[in-house]
């Protein structure tokens, strides 16, 4: 999704005439040692942004363009949902937030191979991505390898996993919240505001929020407030006339960071008719 400020644009013009580094370092990671007829593994890209630059979430925030992973596989191979790691937030000239990495991140998906695989198997993955410090530039990398990977690759691709499984949000169900909204409903055009609070089981430190609208809605000026056991999240949401399904509940991360910097982050769905 493009979503690009005024100053932001003006930043990528300056890019394309001024760098052609694209800033990040990208490499391909799967975690199998063998590839299973009918069995999934993880394969996906490992992006490295150099210090002081950071690449987008899937909702990129304010301004900026999210990354994209697409696959080339053999026919019969299936391939899931991407799957993206707990965003940071920053923020941009101008004042605006954006949503992204600052750090290496794994973005990667579950593939299933055939019931009649026999390998080998070339994979094909391309990443695009928007790098951007004081300067935007857009970048991409195409690349292959023969799978299983095999010795020091396969043990830094696994280490790289690891760390990926930590970041990974944690869906709905077992919340250490009560959710409730106030505020709305959203009309079919123009914008409404929105508030929700999380009454915690106890006091949660640090609440961050990252709300992942999708293509039929278009959240701003978010704004956390927590004190004690009670979190305030005020927002402005309104209808995008970009699918014919309006949608009835906004997609979220709720993430809490203690005092020695972890954070942890819970997929929530918010009602918003």
């Amino acid at each position: 999704m493009l979503n690009l400020g005024s100053l932001c644009l003006a930043m990528l013009m300056t890019a394309a005439l001024a760098a052609e580094e694209s800033h990040v370092r990208a490499r391909l990671v799967a975690d199998v040692a063998v590839i299973e007829p009918g069995q999934p593994f993880l394969l996906g890209v490992e992006l490295e942004p150099d210090p002081g630059w950071h690449v987008y979430w899937r909702n990129p925030g304010g301004a900026g363009l999210s990354t994209e992973v697409l696959y080339r596989l053999p026919v019969g191979f299936s391939v899931g949902e991407l799957q993206w790691p707990t965003p940071v937030e920053f923020v941009q000239p101008g004042g605006i937030i954006g949503y992204g990495y600052e750090d290496r991140v794994v973005l990667a998906a579950e593939v299933t191979a055939p019931t009649n695989y026999q390998g080998p198997l070339t994979a094909e993955v391309e990443a695009s991505w928007l790098a951007c410090k004081d300067v935007c530039i857009l970048g991409s990398r195409n690349l292959t390898a023969d799978l299983p990977l095999r010795g020091a690759e396969l043990e830094s691709s696994k280490t790289a996993f690891e760390s990926w499984s930590a970041l990974m949000p944690v869906e709905g169900g077992s919340e250490p919240y009560e959710l409730t909204v106030t505020g709305g409903p959203v009309p079919d055009s123009g914008g409404a505001g929105l508030v929700v609070w999380l009454k915690w089981n106890s006091a949660p430190g640090t609440v961050e929020f990252f709300p992942d609208p999708g293509p039929g809605l278009k959240v701003e000026d978010a704004r956390v407030q927590t004190r004690a056991s009670l979190t305030r999240i005020d927002f402005t949401i309104s209808r995008l006339k970009t699918t014919d399904t309006p949608a009835e509940t906004l997609g979220a991360l709720i993430v809490t960071r203690d005092a020695d910097g972890n954070r942890r982050a819970t997929v929530s769905h918010i009602a918003i008719d």
